[in-house]
């Protein structure tokens, strides 16, 4: 009898599972996230320290460092002029950097990239750099050691997060929408603020926030231009560091986090609120 015989099924070969691109991302970019957030993270509790130098790992827990800081005269004074620095500047680069985004959106200037590039410019140099030259101006006429000095300056270096925010903002109005109400007899103010101020006011405001926090903490340009009666926090707590090293220092760090985070938090509610009110309309 003839024996059958079967053929060996052919070997499938297994495929080598994949790790996705994503998670290689994702892998590689803890690392450098730890890197970023955990300097900033140690300053918190640190900020509550018994102890009365700053030093690693802190005694847990008092709030003392916040009220001998708010019982100096000193920081307090520092961070007053923090605030009437921070709220100018931010005033006039909301002005500047609005007013260029209006002019050169739609222009068939020539030399529009040239202007661009020229309000950019504070954030591609270094801040060394510009401190020197606001430095030897303000010297020359006799401005040195002055808030108004140092806000001026402060709105040259931070111009440019709302001039971006406002250019951003712009590129999603409809063009015919300023050519419809001019031809229905608005003014150039009104159409401003029946077309474009509905479309840019986030970005005008998000843009505010980082120009008013990036003012805030600003030291190379205020190391340069303060004096013995203008002391910004940024200078007051550097100078802590070299002489005292107090706990202070950690408890004026942890705030301006926190108000970096409010101002993070400010602006996600408000995207999020405006893309709920784009779903409905």
């Amino acid at each position: 009898m003839a024996e059958l015989s079967y053929a060996a099924p052919h070997a499938i070969p297994l495929r080598r599972q994949r790790i996705p691109p994503m998670t290689w991302l994702v892998a590689a970019s803890i690392p450098v996230l730890a890197f970023l957030l955990v300097p900033i993270l140690i300053v918190v509790p640190m900020a509550f320290t018994r102890g009365q130098i700053l030093i690693f790992p802190p005694q847990l827990f008092s709030v003392r460092p916040f009220t001998d800081l708010f019982g100096d005269a000193s920081w307090m004074s520092s961070a007053l002029d923090s605030l009437k620095i921070g709220l100018l500047a931010t005033a006039i680069a909301v002005t500047v950097g609005v007013s260029a985004a209006m002019a050169l959106h739609n222009s068939k200037l020539i030399f529009k990239g040239m202007l661009v590039a020229v309000i950019l410019l504070p954030i591609m140099i270094p801040a060394i750099v510009m401190a020197l030259g606001f430095y030897l101006f303000f010297q020359r006429i006799g401005l040195t050691g002055s808030w108004q000095a140092i806000a001026f300056a402060h709105s040259v270096a931070i111009t440019p997060y709302v001039f971006i925010a406002t250019q951003a903002s712009l590129a999603g109005v409809d063009p015919t929408l300023p050519r419809a109400a001019r031809s229905l007899g608005a003014g150039a103010l009104d159409v401003f603020l029946s077309v474009y101020w509905p479309a840019i006011k986030p970005g005008v405001i998000g843009g505010g926030i980082f120009a008013f926090i990036g003012s805030f903490d600003e030291i190379v340009i205020s190391l340069f231009l303060s004096g013995p009666g203008v002391v910004p926090l940024p200078v007051q707590m550097y100078t802590s560091l070299q002489n005292d090293l107090t706990p202070k220092v950690a408890a004026v760090s942890a705030m301006l986090f926190l108000l970096s985070l409010m101002g993070l938090a400010a602006q996600a509610y408000q995207h999020r609120s405006r893309v709920n009110k784009s779903k409905f309309e």
